[in-house]
């Protein structure tokens, strides 16, 4: 009688997916992502939403305070302050955060997002700056589209240990982690996974996307446009 293998039953060690910095270039499917207004409009929407109300308010007071720069403005803890330099300084600091948005925008989209070829997937999952994560045809179990804060490219790999290090990041006080831990839950009911790129700034429809990607995988993966 044979003795009984002993790391039968032994779970497998968790999963290190390939991390890279830079997608490679020259692969046959390639997105970059070019449109700030569509992704900020699909994808941003709450914080373009922020600074229309706080352009709202703050432009006609600036204004306001600018015109009466012979009065002053009192304040508890710096006193009396001239209005036209309080009204100047709301208006530098609300243009400057309407600049800011679609700069940081640009900046965000400006890197490869998503490409593949015959061998696997790259993917930054939602435009990670630091990571891009390959995965072998091999390795994923679908590539679909849904809906989450616009059109989400989803990449699911078929080892669910890869999923938590793409977790949404938890920062701050008890009520914004609170706030990012049910956003995590939203995503991965709405999503089913972490692995995802919004794609309503990606060149094309996401049909052909999904067709560039399905001749990619050669029928090892599923390839879907889903609700």
């Amino acid at each position: 009688m044979t003795s009984p293998d002993p790391m039968a039953g032994t779970p497998a060690p968790a999963a290190v997916p390939t991390l890279r910095q830079l997608i490679p270039a020259g692969l046959p499917v390639s997105v970059q992502l070019a449109g700030t207004w569509r992704h900020l409009l699909a994808h941003r929407r709450g914080e373009l939403v922020i600074m229309t109300l706080l352009s709202l308010f703050m432009l006609p007071t600036g204004v306001y305070l600018l015109l009466h720069s012979q009065e002053t403005v009192h304040s508890a803890k710096y006193g009396d302050m001239n209005s036209g330099m309080v009204g100047l300084g709301a208006l530098v600091l609300v243009l400057g955060l309407l600049a800011w948005l679609p700069v940081s925008v640009v900046r965000q989209l400006r890197p490869v997002q998503l490409a593949a070829d015959a061998d696997g997937v790259y993917v930054r999952p939602l435009l990670d700056k630091a990571r891009v994560l390959h995965l072998p045809w091999a390795d994923v179990e679908a590539v679909y589209v849904r809906n989450w804060h616009g059109p989400q490219l989803c990449v699911k790999p078929r080892d669910s240990r890869i999923e938590p290090q793409f977790n949404l990041a938890k920062q701050g006080n008890v009520e914004n982690r609170a706030g990012t831990a049910l956003a995590q839950r939203r995503r991965t009911k709405k999503l089913g996974t972490n692995i995802h790129v919004p794609i309503a700034a990606a060149p094309g429809t996401p049909a052909e996307l999904l067709a560039a990607l399905r001749y990619q995988a050669a029928g090892r993966v599923p390839v879907e446009m889903l609700g």
